[in-house]
């Protein structure tokens, strides 16, 4: 399985999640239109502003930069502490820059995770699993705010409450809570600032400048190693029956690491704020990833051997729902044949 897949993912993860918990006092329509306020302000606003994010017992400070308009959204994000890591958007292309490697997720129709929190614009394609509750004001990074409650409506899903600026909409804390109600993933601005537009200079990264030339569109590489071969897949001998309801297939991709090596198939499943992502790859005598459960932060991750093959899934939601599809994923090689 490709680490640095992982590790890309588990840092775009780090940079678009958020969350929930508490219920009470449902205003529905005024929290729905809090939340139409908070996607038009995320994609137009341009700004600036430092974040803490919070992953179990990972606790990492962040800088964001974000240009909004006509002609597409731009952002950059990067790490204050650590090694440097940063996070490039251009519209659907992210870059995912790490120490001594780059991976560039490409456009199509899954974007992505995005920061601060992917929310389609259609909102009543969440009512059917979740609901929408106003839980009053508080204040953050100094700015007066409106808290807002997305509450699951079954136990496959995470919920979220949101923190949005009084004046904009604008996201400035978010917090997840297991259904136990405990805090498993938490996001606050300590500063924000409103620009009137940014500077062409703050979306170029130092990190990529020093190399002669940017990546190439890949889904998984590195220095000193060739790009993927990525191709949607029209006919799989992988497939998920019976998923939990709500969530759909968004995309399928199957991509390849240089001549010799086994294809990787990619799926990932949403219901339009959760995202899981399901990797198969052939083994052939190379050890096994993961077997059984695992769980950093907010993150859970299953894995399980079939027919020698890593059966991978990942994803912001409770254990019980990357178990659940795991068991569901079944190999039928008849199924690409004419």
């Amino acid at each position: 399985m490709k680490r640095t897949l992982l590790h890309c993912a588990a840092l775009a993860f780090a940079a678009g999640s958020l969350s929930s918990a508490g219920w009470s006092q449902p205003v529905t329509e005024e929290a729905r239109h809090w939340l139409e306020r908070m996607i038009q302000a995320t994609q137009t606003l341009n700004y600036e502003g430092t974040f803490i994010y919070v992953q179990g017992p990972h606790v990492e400070a962040m800088r964001v930069i974000h240009g909004g308009g006509p002609e597409g959204e731009r952002q950059r994000l990067f790490s204050l502490n650590g090694p440097l890591r940063e996070v490039l958007v251009a519209n659907n292309s992210v870059t995912c820059l790490l120490p001594k490697q780059h991976e560039t997720f490409g456009g199509g129709s899954y974007g992505g995770s995005r920061f601060p929190l992917s929310v389609p614009r259609e909102l009543g394609r969440l009512e059917s699993h979740y609901e929408f509750e106003t839980l009053g004001k508080d204040r953050i990074a100094g700015l007066e705010a409106q808290v807002i409650a997305i509450k699951p409506r079954d136990a496959w899903r995470f919920g979220y409450r949101l923190w949005l600026d009084q004046h904009n909409g604008m996201l400035l804390r978010s917090a997840l809570l297991d259904g136990q109600g405990h805090p498993v993933e938490q996001m606050m601005f300590t500063d924000f600032q409103i620009k009137p537009q940014i500077d062409e200079e703050a979306f170029k990264s130092p990190s990529l400048s020093l190399d002669a030339k940017p990546p190439e569109v890949s889904q998984d590489s590195s220095e000193g190693q060739p790009p993927s071969a990525v191709e949607p897949v029209t006919q799989s001998a992988w497939r998920v029956n019976q998923l939990p309801d709500g969530f759909v297939k968004v995309l399928h991709n199957r991509f390849t690491k240089g001549s010799g090596h086994h294809a990787t198939e990619h799926m990932v499943f949403a219901d339009g704020l959760a995202t899981i992502s399901v990797f198969v790859e052939h083994l052939d005598g190379a050890p096994v990833l993961l077997r059984g459960g695992s769980q950093l932060g907010s993150m859970h991750a299953f894995g399980k051997l079939l027919d020698g093959y890593q059966i991978l899934v990942v994803g912001e939601v409770p254990a019980a729902t990357v178990q659940r599809i795991a068991a569901a994923i079944q190999y039928a090689p008849e199924a690409t044949k004419p």
